[in-house]
């Protein structure tokens, strides 16, 4: 049997560069993709294997995505993938809608004809995309696009990793086709506020925005047990 990249037998060859940060991201995407479920446990030795790295790469790997919430280190129970419960899931959103709110709102004002087409560019390329992982990196560089101009760096990767923290289910539950007409048209509105420079407009059409999504997660938790 033929193994491919991302499948689960797969192992990648030990010429592959192993540094933390390298690793994290292949691992991430993994999980993104849906080979670890919410709770699995990611044992070093095995990581270790699979993505040809020594075991000190795969520890340090293993904090970073610690540190953007997509694993849980506990002690005697070592790294799982970790999970979020309505309350985490609300507590995120409401961060984003305040932090990104602000972002916009600095953002809007400094936005030019070169920025709006990087933003449309990345808004068409979104609507595009048919494949879950290609969808979450689309929406992800559509909002970078958004709040570029505003220059807030420490912001911004706030908001990354907020985005980190929920994105993990996106993959499995939700896709291009999840209110793909009405994400669309929210994003468009997006646009259009930021075109004629309507700061108040634009900060609604937002709220509005990561609400809808906001329900969207929620309504697909797993209910757990």
């Amino acid at each position: 049997m033929t193994c491919v990249p991302g499948s689960i037998g797969y192992i990648y060859p030990t010429m592959v560069a192993t540094t933390a940060s390298s690793l994290a991201q292949r691992l991430r995407t993994d999980i993104d993709a849906g080979l670890w479920q919410a709770g699995t446990p990611l044992r070093q030795e095995e990581l270790a294997a699979r993505y040809g790295a020594s075991r000190i790469p795969v520890r340090e790997a293993l904090q970073l995505l610690r540190a953007q919430g997509v694993v849980v280190i506990e002690p005697n129970r070592g790294a799982y993938v970790a999970t979020l419960g309505a309350d985490a899931v609300n507590e995120i959103f409401d961060l984003r809608v305040m932090l990104e709110c602000h972002l916009l709102k600095k953002a809007i004002p400094r936005h030019d004809s070169r920025s709006l087409v990087r933003l449309d560019a990345a808004q068409s390329e979104l609507e595009l995309e048919n494949e879950r992982a290609g969808w979450l990196a689309g929406d992800r560089r559509f909002h970078e696009a958004l709040y570029e101009p505003a220059a807030l760096v420490h912001t911004r990767d706030l908001v990354l990793t907020l985005r980190a923290q929920v994105e993990r289910y996106m993959p499995r539950q939700m896709g291009p086709n999840t209110r793909r007409a009405q994400w669309k048209v929210e994003h468009r509105a997006l646009i259009a506020c930021v075109r004629r420079k309507d700061i108040a407009g634009g900060l609604e059409a937002l709220a509005r925005h990561l609400d809808e999504t906001r329900s969207s997660v929620l309504e697909r938790l797993d209910p757990g047990p």
